[in-house]
């Protein structure tokens, strides 16, 4: 003898097909906010280790002009200073871009006034500013039909 489903017994089953989706759902979103922040920390490891470059370089630096001044020798920027200079802004300028890709990672922007707001702000809650929003990016195709060539009939190559 076939048993047959109940209301009852069919709706059971939509609510633990429902819980089960929002289940699966939650795991996707879990491990992808995973996989976000252990992003985050390999960006932040790297902008901590080019930072120690860049206080090894300063202490050179140091060392170089100590040397001349305790030498009673003119303090003067030397082509090695100057290297360690340069090399100092590249690394600043490394450690600027993996901060910038954090924050957009932590859906974040920064405002002229250095507060750290959330990518949707439109106004910075410290100072005003209103944030340029990206163009709307418009198909416009579906506005208007695409343009027909049409032929100049003094041109020789329409011949």
């Amino acid at each position: 003898m076939l048993k047959e489903k109940g209301i009852g017994q069919e709706i059971g089953e939509e609510v633990h097909m429902s819980f089960l989706d929002k289940l699966k759902q939650g795991v996707t979103d879990a491990g992808q906010k995973a996989k976000t922040v252990v992003e985050i920390n390999r960006l932040k490891l790297q902008a901590q280790d080019l930072a120690k470059q860049v206080e090894e370089k300063q202490a050179k630096i140091g060392e170089i002009v100590f040397m001349s001044f305790s030498q009673n020798q003119t303090v003067t920027v030397t082509s090695e200073i100057e290297g360690y200079c340069h090399e100092i802004v590249e690394i600043q300028s490394e450690i600027k871009q993996l901060h910038s890709k954090i924050k957009e990672l932590n859906n974040e922007k920064v405002c002229d006034c250095g507060k750290v707001v959330s990518l949707e702000t439109k106004f910075c809650p410290t100072c005003g500013h209103q944030f340029s929003m990206p163009p709307e990016i418009i198909d416009i195709s579906a506005i208007s039909p695409p343009l027909q060539e049409t032929k100049n009939p003094n041109d020789p190559k329409n011949d």
